[in-house]
């Protein structure tokens, strides 16, 4: 397995490669995030986005960096919240809210298949509009098809690897 974590204390304990900064990764790091806090609120805007569901969002290490208008509502959630403003949330076993756009960011990609056609079902059955996943093509054999789906929009984070966030319409 390459990217898959079927270990549920593997969320818990956290990853090292962040370490000071944060237990979330290397990949959560500000100075790793720069281009996804500029494209985030730009496509908030573009869409007319008020409503932000974020699943994923452990200690809120970079996601705290970004401004948002006044007239956008950011909530987040975690299956393990380091942050007091993040709320506990399993997305295998519970329906997100209705939102205009449910984020979830390096979540997916770490799921053991049907794991990841649990979390897929919750996030349709939220009847939220747009969803912003992260893709990671060098795994792409390991993820049921389903969460390659047609994007409005992508941000290309890693040339090397191909690692993208994407815009996805729900409703169409």
């Amino acid at each position: 397995m390459g990217d898959i974590i079927a270990d549920r204390e593997k969320f818990q304990r956290g990853w090292t490669g962040g370490l000071p900064e944060t237990p979330c990764g290397a990949g959560s790091k500000a100075d790793q995030t720069e281009a996804q806090r500029k494209w985030i609120p730009r496509m908030v805007g573009k869409y007319g986005i008020k409503s932000i569901a974020d699943i994923g969002a452990g200690d809120l290490n970079w996601m705290s960096l970004i401004t948002w208008p006044r007239n956008v509502s950011y909530s987040a959630y975690d299956l393990v919240p380091r942050h007091k403003r993040v709320q506990a949330f399993d997305l295998l076993i519970q329906r997100p809210p209705c939102v205009d756009l449910l984020m979830c960011l390096w979540v997916l990609n770490h799921l053991p298949f049907e794991h990841c056609q649990a979390a897929l079902a919750n996030i349709r059955a939220s009847g939220s509009r747009y969803l912003m996943l992260t893709d990671r093509p060098k795994w792409h054999h390991e993820q049921p098809p389903e969460i390659r789906m047609p994007y409005l929009e992508e941000l290309l984070l890693k040339a090397e690897t191909g690692d993208r966030l994407l815009l996805i319409d729900l409703q169409c």
